[in-house]
């Protein structure tokens, strides 16, 4: 992973820099994106702007958990992470497999 990611995900959760979190949600966004448009083209427009509207509340909570020692690299952590918590939110809005 690039030094800068690292740097920023360390600076996140060791000072709660919410610069760096921004940062993160800027470089991630590319990564949920896709995640969106599938749940959109299964789903509808609707769930796709319900998505788009929820996809940051969570992220905080998120990169709270990610572990840079762990090797797991950041687009499968990110794209498998949100594809479950969009999965939550679509359940949650009466959205059926």
């Amino acid at each position: 992973m690039n030094e800068q990611l690292v740097e920023w995900i360390i600076r996140f959760q060791k000072d709660k820099d919410i610069e760096a979190l921004a940062n993160l949600k800027d470089y991630c966004y590319e990564m949920i994106e896709p995640l969106i448009k599938e749940f959109t083209a299964k789903y509808g427009e609707e769930a796709g702007e319900l998505l788009r509207l929820k996809w940051d509340k969570r992220f905080y909570f998120i990169f709270t958990k990610y572990q840079v020692n762990v090797g797991l690299p950041l687009d499968t952590f990110v794209q498998n992470t949100y594809r479950f918590y969009f999965m939550q939110v679509l359940k949650k809005a009466g959205y059926k497999k």
